[in-house]
Parts: C-alpha cells; structure tokens; sequence
C-alpha cells in the first residue's frame, strides 16, 4: 500500500465500491450534489433551531442575499458555541467491523476505571514503574485529595459514561486517537443528526437495515436514576453546563431534553447543609444527580484544585458525602492525559490481564530516554531520515488535553528556538505524535463531492451491570490533517451508520422496572434564571406588541394627507408618544410636515432602531429557553424574527417617500401578526404554571405601564380641559388602547371621560386596558403566594405583598376614575389626572423590580426596558445595546 495515500471508505483502491456502500452510492448519484447541497443546509438550520446554537455561516452565505443577512447580524451568527453542521453523507460499518469496536470500547472504559480505581486508591500501578510518577502528579486531571475513603467512596464508580475518538490509519486498522470521561460529548449530536437526516433524506434510509440509536438514551436514562442516593425513587436530575455561549451548548441542550434532566448553570445551584439544591421560583429543590459537563477544576472554588468563582461552593464536599452523585466523577479527568498513551498496553496486562483490543496511535512521551532520542531527532536541523522525522511528528502536552499541539518545522527561528528550550527543560511534560493519514470519506462540498480526512467517536454508558455502547457515533470531518488528540475544533460531523448482520446477536440489556410516579400539578422546578429570562421575553414581546399597535394610530392619522390644525394636535400627541416608548429618537422640528415625519419614522424603522435591538435580544434569550420553548414557539421566534431584521434592514433610498410609508406599514403589520402569533402559541401550547406564568406577569407590567404613560402622556397635551380638545383626547386614547370597538358597543357615539377611564384603567373584561393587567398580575401573584408548602414562607409572604401591591395600585385608579365620575366638569377633572397616572405607573415598574428580587437569580446581562421620558432604562450595567 503507498503510504502517502490515505484508506477510502468508500473506495476499495481498485477501483471498485466497497460492498456495504453501493445502495446508497446509487441513491445520492441519483440526487446530485446540488440538491445534497441543499438538504446540508436544510439539516443545518434544522440543528440550529433545535439546539439553539448559531446558524453555521455556510447555511447564510450560499448566496449574495445570505452573505448579506449573514453580514448585518453577527450577533446570531457568530459566538463562543460551535455551529453544527452535519453532512448528509454518512460513514457505514459493517456488523462484524463494529463488533470489533464495540469490544474495543468496552476493554477501555473497563481500563480506565481500573487505573483511576488504582491512581485514587493503592497506586500499585506507581510501586510497580508501570506509570511515571511525573504523569499523575502532575496531571492536568489528577485532583489531589480525591483519594478514595471508606467502603461508601470504594463502591462508587468513577464512570457511567463515556467516549473514545478512533481513527482508521493506512493499514486499515482503527485505533485510538483520544479518550473522553470529562465531557464524553457528542451522543445528544448524533441522535438529532440521525432524526434530521430520516427528515431530509428519507431516500438514504429505504432499503438499509441499521441498528436504532434511540435504545442507547434509554439506557443511558435509566442508568443516571440508579445513580441516585439508596432510598430515592424518584430522584432529582440536572445537566450542568457552562452556559450557552460553551462550545458544545447544543449537545447539552439535546442531552438535557432526551434524558430527562433540567439544564442548570451553576449560579442555579447552591449547597445547603452538605446537600446540593436547585434554585426555583418556589424555593430550593434537592438534586440527587448531576450530569456534568464542566471541567472538574471548576466545579468547586474552594478546592485546592480550583480554578475560579465559576462553579459551586461546597459541591464536592457534597459529593464526598454521598447526598449528590456526580456523573462522570469530576477525578476521571486523569485518563485524558496523552501522556499516558504510550503506557496503557502494559497497564492494561496488569489490571485486566488483557491485550488491548484497540491500540493507541503512535506516541512517545519524552520524559525518558527512548523519549529523548525521540526529541533529539525531530528537533535535528540535519538532513535524511531526522528531516524527515521532524516534518512528520507534532509535540503537545503530555499533561492537559487541552494544550494545542506544535509541529516544529512549521515555527520560525524565534519561535522555535522558544519552543525547543522549553521542551528541553522539562521533556516529561511533553508527548510526541506523527502527524496522522486518517481515512477518508465522500462529503458534499462547496462545488462537488469531495473525500475529506475523518474521525469517529463512539459512545458507552454503563446500564446497571456492564457497558452498552452506542450502535452507531459521530464522525468528525477535517479540511486537513486530524487533530492528533481527536478533539479539534472542526463542526462538522457525520451520521455513523451500523448495518444489521443476522449472524451477530446485538448485545442484550436488562429491562427495569420504573417505580410509580405521584400525582403533580405544582409549577415544577423552574430555576430562577429559567423564570428571569420569560419574564424579560414577556416584557420584550409586549414591547414590540404594544409599540407597533401606537405607530399604527399613528399611521392611520397620517394616510388623509396633510392634517388640519386640530388633526395636527392629535398628531403632535402622538409623535411624543413614540419619542416616549422610545421608537423615535427626537422630535421633527417644529411646524413639520408629513414628508418630514415620514423620514423620522423610516429611520426609526431601521435595524439598529428600537424593534432592531427588542429582536436581537428576544434571539439572545432564545438559546437560554431552547430546553423550555415548545418547538413551535422556537421556531416561530427564530424564523419570524429574523425575517422582520431582515425587513427593517431593507431601507428605501430618502427621495422613496411613497415606499418608506409603505414599508413602515408592511412592517408594522408584520410586527402585530408576530405579537398576536405569539400570544397564540403561548396560551395554547404552554400550561398556566411555571414559564408561562412569568412571560406573563412580564407582558402584564409592560402593558399596564404603557397603558398609564399614553393616558397620562394624551391628557398633558394644553388645553384638554376644554370639551372639544378632551373629546378628541379621549377617542385618541381608545385608539392607542386598541378599545373603540368595545366603547362603541357600549355607549354608541357619546364620548365621555367617566366611562373611558372606566374602560382603559378599571375593566377586568378589556384586555387591553390597565385594569385587566393589574387584575392578572394580583391574580398571578396570588396564585405564588398560595402555592402551598413548597416555597419559602418569606418568600409566599414577599408573594403576597407583591399581589397586595399589584391590589393598590387598581385601588388608586379606582379612586381616579370615581373623582372624575363625581364631578360635575368631569373634563377638568380627567385633565387633572396624569400625575395620578404616572404615580400607578411607576408603582407598576416597581413591582418588576421587587419580582426580580423575590423570584429571580442576579445576572450580570442587561435587559432593555424601554425609554422613560428621555432616559434609556437599564438594569444596573452599563453595557451597550447592540
């Protein structure tokens, strides 16, 4: 076999397909790569919507439109979490191959827990030079102190999942690139990979056997309840995650949503008296399992070990105790090192008494002496075989996973000469890889089908008796050469298929029987972020709702041409509003007309304008709510609101005045059907409690408050004493409310102030009105209060001071509209009541701010409230908004 030539998965080197291939070379021959193309990026977006991690470029920029929108919105296209891109073109093992494997797997996860059993316990391993002292000591992994303690620390194991990243080399062999125990990610990506593909490419599935993945989460479900403590049935599970700006946000949220766990960071956690709880809006919950998906180093600041105020104080006291059981064992991180690579054949004689089954790629540690011979001919400047040498092998950190790797040939003088001195100083820490020829397989490219290197991770958990592994995996895709420790930092990824073979018995599984479930209809454990962040999108979501609703008043006032001078007034009022609601920055100069207005708005209507930076945020909650939005809403939201960015972008030129009014009302349209679409969605798919009932006690406070601003803003305008100007006054604010319609059924053409500040402040049945949000949110509010033994006596009584507040504030409007209604000059009275409005709103605006005290986790983001007066409000940062 030529060396320089890399295996084919698909190709025999004949010429010839290999057999398991064929059926499904015809299939995708048959589509062409234009339309795989286009089901890539169908499967892209697809991924994006459901795991809320960025919309990879490739799926925006396939065009001069895409690059554009991709361009104009870095804000959901780039970010810390990886985009998931998933060929639909997948690798395809043979039974008999993945058998092989499959054993292969199961002798390492075996290995690996003997050898933490062994660094944590008796250190035989160590006694018996079998693993140099320099790579436990100072293993990036190894936590000092974790040695095991009593019988209880002796039966738990230190694995219950866990990945190996293989790669096959040139002679056809697979072997192992990489072990993963820390963060084994990537079986939640494989599962949503495998269902879009059925989705988008049903054509590739007819006629192939293959072995189901779903089974393998099912396992993987039961094994984390039998985690728990002795004595619980129904055990309390939480996913933590570094949060959604983590590279691998979307497996998280995938892996939280199929194994039943609440997603948490770790401000929603907090230890209580050696025992580890979850912060929700009703009070602690207990948390019996953690999942981590977090480096072990920054779980707990206060270990030796710590790396920071980013984890949970006291958590591995916790876990030392034995109230929370953390999956994997934050100590299992020692058998990443790459270090130990070179040793894990003769360990695996001594713990096992075993040959390995899958070995390891080439590596050489150099702290010894064949590792100095080894460093001495790569870093030789001569000429043969060492020049050789040196351009083939790369040298990484035998110690941390995580340290890039360095191919010395490709450094300059200066920055070669650094880097020999400092491997020369301390060679132990380093380990020496060739650079790999990793197989490769067809994938759609840009322009055509393309062979690129790839890797494969396989997954196992541990079911209760012995490992399962995943009959299926991952397969990474490279532009170049494989990351010599599997772990780089490419996104795009392939199904891995396993055929069915009669002639091999699929390994079998005990069944479980699950213990009965009590009956629940309580709010359930939604953290305290969780409920934060559907607060602020109900807030965001009235804001868009409320303000397009007052530009449209404002249009209609403007589509009879030139106003006449009392129109003028209703208009003036009107143009205060929006600069009030924060949509326009400033006033036209005075004695304006409409063509100046119209610009002010087009402008307004910009994407960097008010409803430009509500989207933006609404987008950035998204990805923090993906495990609690139902897939409806989700979609909607992402679609939908993209969609009006990409309108509000679309600025007609200055002279285009009949096309700006007519874009302003296309958008504004398009903006109350998003609203209205929403609030659909939320009262239909979404139960009374919980996240439901936050996003509306947020939609509640923002409409009260701007109901009480425009009434007061409309009755400060001058002379509205006067009966002519308070009855246009009076019809301008049933328009804004949204009421006509409801007074006109009442009391026909006759406009009064009584009985419109009746059906604007005080009506429980108008909901548009204060007084059915005020009612809502004493109702809400209530319901908080009175949720049983649950929450925190304090925090039930800051509940039901909150509803009492919310009980005020209607009282106060109560005594407003019966003062007009019991005087004999009811205008002059309405005239007098803006002060009194403004004092409910700002009682309004408080309550958001003590419900965030109550119920709420202090987070460091901002959130756009909306404009008071001539103030941006903000929270406490002073952080731009983009």
């Amino acid at each position: 076999m030529n060396e320089t030539i890399p295996l084919d998965e698909m190709v025999d080197g004949r010429g010839g397909v290999r057999q398991h291939w064929r059926r499904l070379l015809a299939v995708f021959s048959d589509l062409g790569h234009r339309e795989l193309a286009a089901r890539k990026r169908q499967i892209a977006v697809a991924l994006s919507d459901q795991t809320g991690s960025p919309l990879p470029m490739e799926a925006l920029s396939e065009t001069i439109e895409g690059r554009a929108k991709a361009a104009r919105r870095p804000d959901v296209v780039a970010g810390q979490s990886r985009p998931l891109i998933c060929d639909p073109l997948p690798i395809i093992l043979r039974a008999e191959e993945f058998a092989v494997l499959e054993a292969g797997v199961i002798q390492r996860v075996r290995l690996a827990e003997s050898l933490l059993r062994d660094v944590y316990g008796e250190r035989e391993t160590l006694a018996l030079g079998l693993l140099p002292p320099a790579l436990l000591w100072a293993n990036s992994g190894f936590m000092r102190g974790g040695e095991l303690d009593g019988e209880h620390g002796r039966s738990r194991r230190f694995l219950s999942s866990f990945a190996v990243d293989v790669v096959r080399e040139q002679d056809g062999v697979w072997r192992v690139l990489a072990e993963q125990s820390v963060r084994p990610d990537g079986a939640g990506v494989a599962m949503e990979a495998r269902r879009q593909m059925v989705r988008v490419a049903p054509e590739f599935f007819s006629g192939q056997d293959l072995r189901r993945l779903g089974p393998f989460l099912d396992i993987w479900q039961e094994s984390l309840q039998r985690a728990a403590p002795e004595g619980l049935t129904n055990p309390g599970l939480a996913l933590l995650t570094p949060g959604p700006h983590c590279r691998d946000w979307g497996e998280h949220v995938i892996l939280a949503r199929e194994l039943g766990c609440v997603l948490v960071e770790a401000g929603d956690l907090a230890v209580r008296e050696g025992e580890l709880w979850l912060k929700t809006v009703r009070g602690l919950r207990r948390v019996d399992v953690l999942l981590v998906r977090q480096d072990g180093r920054a779980l707990d600041p206060l270990e030796p070990d710590g790396t920071g105020a980013g984890g949970v104080t006291g958590l591995l006291d916790a876990a030392r105790a034995g109230t929370v059981r953390l999956v994997n064992d934050p100590r299992s991180g020692f058998v990443e090192a790459p270090g130990l690579a070179p040793f894990l054949a003769p360990l695996a004689n001594r713990l096992l008494g075993e040959n390995l089954l899958l070995e390891n790629t080439t590596s050489v540690w150099l702290g010894d002496e064949a590792g100095e011979r080894c460093l001495d001919e790569i870093l030789h400047a001569g000429s043969g075989a060492s020049a050789k040498r040196s351009v083939a092998w790369k040298i990484g950190s035998a110690l941390d996973p995580a340290e890039p790797y360095l191919r010395i040939s490709e450094l300059g003088a200066a920055e070669r000469a650094e880097a020999v001195d400092r491997i020369r100083r301390a060679p132990w820490r380093y380990v020496a890889h060739p650079v790999l020829a990793p197989s490769v397989a067809p994938t759609v490219g840009v322009d055509e089908f393309v062979p690129r290197p790839v890797t494969m991770r396989l997954f196992a958990v541990h079911d209760g008796e012995d490992w399962t592994v995943m009959p299926g995996g991952l397969a990474s895709v490279y532009e170049g050469a494989a990351p010599t420790n599997g772990d780089g930092h490419e996104h795009v990824v392939k199904d891995v298929w396993v055929l069915v073979n009669d002639q091999i018995a699929p390994r079998e599984h005990p069944v479980h029987l699950a213990t009965p479930l009590p009956i629940r209809r309580s709010l359930g454990d939604l953290p305290s972020r969780a409920a934060d962040d559907f607060f602020w999108l109900g807030r965001y979501l009235e804001q868009i709702d409320s303000t397009a609703r007052l530009l449209r008043v404002v249009l209609a006032h403007m589509a009879g041409g030139e106003p006449s001078p009392r129109e003028r007034v209703d208009l003036e009022t009107l143009v205060r509003e929006l600069r009030a609601v924060g949509l326009i920055d400033e006033i036209p100069a005075s004695g304006y007309g409409l063509s100046a207005l119209i610009h002010t708005l087009s402008r307004a209507m910009g994407e960097q304008g008010l409803f430009g930076r509500i989207l933006r945020k609404i987008l950035r909650l998204v990805p923090e709510l993906s495990d609690r939005l139902t897939r409806e809403m989700r979609d909607f939201i992402i679609h939908n609101s993209n969609d009006l960015l990409d309108k509000l972008a679309a600025a007609p030129s200055r002279s285009e005045v009949s096309r700006s009014i007519a874009r302003v009302t296309a958008i504004t349209d398009a903006l109350l059907v998003y609203g209205a679409t929403l609030s659909g969605l939320t009262a239909e798919n979404m139960v009374r409690s919980g996240g439901r009932q936050f996003l509306d006690l947020g939609r509640r406070i923002e409409r009260a408050s701007l109901v009480l601003s425009c009434c007061a803003g409309v009755l400060e305008q001058p002379g509205v004493h006067q009966r002519g100007r308070m009855e246009a006054a009076l019809r301008l604010m049933l328009e804004i409310c949204d009421s006509v319609i409801t007074y006109r059924s009442r009391y026909f053409g006759v406009v009064q102030p009584a009985p419109v500040l009746d059906l604007l402040l005080l009506d429980a049945d108008n909901p548009r009105g204060a007084g059915f949000q005020l009612a809502a949110l004493r109702d809400s509010l209530g319901e908080l209060a009175n949720a049983g033994g649950t929450a925190p006596a304090a925090q039930r009584a800051a509940s039901g001071e909150l509803s009492a507040s919310a009980a005020q504030v209607l009282d106060s409007l109560t005594m407003v509209v019966a003062s007009v209604l019991a005087n004999q000059n009811q205008d002059r009275a309405a005239a007098d009541a803006p002060e009194a409005l403004r004092s409910a709103c700002a009682s309004v605006l408080s309550l958001s701010d003590q419900i965030g005290r109550c119920y709420f986790s202090v987070l460091t983001s901002p959130r756009l409230v909306g404009i008071i007066g001539d103030d941006l409000v903000a929270d406490s940062h002073d952080e731009a908004l983009a």
